[in-house]
């Protein structure tokens, strides 16, 4: 029997969607009940059964979670009336019913309604048509129909719910949306087999996706693609989806986006930013007008840690150390360098090179492993000791002592020497066949090819006594208070002798010109002029 009542049914959403593995699709069913005559119709029950099971004629595979109620203001009863409630039915199976507690009948009015509402229904996976059954126990209305006297025969209306397959490619994600080295990007999204798909990249360049291959044929399914691409920085991929008409033309006609990010991300153009902050540590590097400046974690001047510093133009800073916590350090005065070691507060440091080249050495001390080679000028204000080093120093300029210069060995000078005082055992030539000196206690001796006597050439001689075991020649004048001579003495133009002439051995020559106070002769006298005395 048609039933008294006129029944309209409506979803939330208004296209119920199939529910999909790990991504279930929940709805909501209304059923509007209302009394399309003008008298009122009276009514015991409404029983609402929806068809529960995994068919594509199933609603919902489940009745655990849904709530059915009455809204409030969907429906006032008449004074001394039950208000009604919707109920599952004790039977089950998907029935639920629409009654007074008190199980008495109730007055639908002429015109009026009433609203039962079916909540967080689990929508089944499989598309089709779910059909509801409204089964009704009434009576009256304009036609003032009678009850049933029959027990199970009712007034009755069929209504149906359309469940839909997604029919547009949805969801689509990433397996990972942050990717590591060696790590490969898989996109993953549902949709319907009669697109095509391609993915675009951020560029614009299109990368077609294979159909995938399935077991049975299937209106919508799963997709995957891995991009062709290596991952270098954060892409975001598009999803395109569409048809290609007959000339080959692409028709696009769904996107959808998703974003992936590298691990470590790759730029080819260069990144911009005020200032890059570490992630642990906190350390910061920021981009000055000039450069950059490296803070710590606190906002100071932080530290930089490098293979290699590459540096074009200038290094500034106040001090340069090691890296171990006692290696050495060098600062830098308004006047130059300092350089100190590790351990101790200032202890002045040792610099160690191949060559230093500078243009003034000022030292307190200087120690030389090997050679000293000085091509300028050398200033020692106070010793310059070379007996630690090689017994040799050479000097291409000028050396000037201004206190003591002890040398253990050689020392040899191309261009000039000046000292107040050198102190030293012999002073010879520069190759070994030269002259040499020696100085003995009693004074100097004048050698010559080792060990043989050598001579002496000088412009001038002023001597307190002149003594020589073999000859003296004197080209100019000898001046002197006593002349002494064991062998012959020869003057070859001019003799003078103010207080007189002692010859006990051997000969006596005279030149032309002789003047003397007195002569003693224990030997010959010749002469090859004039001889004139007082006394012979």
């Amino acid at each position: 029997m048609p039933s008294l009542l006129h029944y309209e049914i409506l979803t939330d959403p208004t296209s119920l969607q199939v529910s999909r593995p790990g991504a279930p699709s929940v709805g909501t069913v209304y059923l509007i009940v209302s009394n399309p005559h003008l008298a009122d119709v009276t009514w015991k029950h409404i029983d609402v059964l929806i068809p529960v099971g995994t068919g594509s004629g199933h609603l919902t595979d489940s009745t655990t979670a849904i709530i059915a109620s009455i809204p409030t203001r969907s429906y006032q009863p008449l004074p001394g009336e039950d208000a009604p409630t919707f109920t599952l039915h004790p039977l089950g199976g998907g029935r639920y019913r629409a009654a007074a507690p008190s199980g008495r009948e109730m007055t639908m009015p002429g015109q009026g309604h009433l609203v039962l509402q079916l909540e967080n229904i689990q929508v089944s996976d499989r598309a089709g048509l779910a059909v509801v059954s409204i089964h009704e126990i009434a009576h009256d209305g304009d036609l003032g129909a009678q009850p049933s006297s029959v027990p199970g025969v009712y007034y009755g209306t069929t209504l149906g719910l359309v469940k839909q397959a997604p029919r547009v490619p949805q969801n689509l994600r990433a397996d990972l949306s942050l990717v590591g080295t060696g790590q490969n990007v898989v996109l993953r999204w549902e949709g319907p087999d009669s697109l095509r798909y391609w993915i675009r990249y951020p560029d614009g360049a299109l990368e077609d996706v294979a159909p995938p291959v399935r077991s049975a044929p299937t209106p919508y399914g799963p997709y995957q693609h891995t991009p062709g691409r290596p991952l270098t920085r954060g892409t975001t991929y598009t999803l395109v989806a569409g048809t290609v008409d007959a000339a080959g033309q692409r028709q696009e006609g769904y996107l959808l986006t998703t974003t992936v990010h590298a691990f470590v991300p790759e730029f080819a153009g260069g990144v911009r930013a005020p200032w890059i902050e570490g992630t642990t540590d906190r350390g910061r590097v920021t981009f000055t007008g000039d450069g950059v400046r490296v803070d710590d974690r606190a906002g100071s001047p932080g530290t930089v840690e490098a293979g290699t510093a590459d540096v074009h133009h200038d290094v500034r800073t106040t001090t340069v150390r090691g890296r171990g916590a006692d290696s050495g350090w060098i600062d830098f005065p308004a006047n130059g360098i300092r350089v100190y070691q590790g351990a101790g507060d200032h202890v002045w440091g040792t610099v160690a090179a191949g060559e230093v080249d500078v243009n003034d050495l000022r030292t307190r001390r200087a120690r030389v492993a090997e050679r000293l080679t000085v091509e300028g000028s050398l200033t020692v204000d106070h010793v310059l000791d070379t007996q630690d080093g090689p017994p040799r120093l050479v000097v291409h300029g000028r050396l000037e002592a201004e206190g003591n210069a002890v040398v253990g060995g050689d020392l040899s000078v191309k261009g000039r020497a000046a000292a107040e005082s050198v102190t030293t055992g012999s002073v010879q030539g520069r190759d070994d066949n030269g002259g040499r000196i020696e100085f003995s206690r009693t004074g100097v001796n004048v050698y010559k090819e080792g060990k043989k006597r050598g001579t002496v050439t000088a412009g001038k001689a002023d001597l307190s006594e002149l003594v020589t075991g073999g000859d003296a020649t004197v080209k100019g004048t000898i001046w002197g208070n006593f002349l002494f001579v064991k062998g012959q003495s020869t003057f070859e133009k001019w003799a003078e002798f103010r207080d007189g002439i002692g010859v006990t051995h051997g000969n006596f020559s005279l030149g032309t010109n002789v003047s003397y106070g007195g002569v003693y002769i224990r030997g010959d006298i010749s002469a090859s002029g004039q001889f004139h005395g007082n006394r012979t």
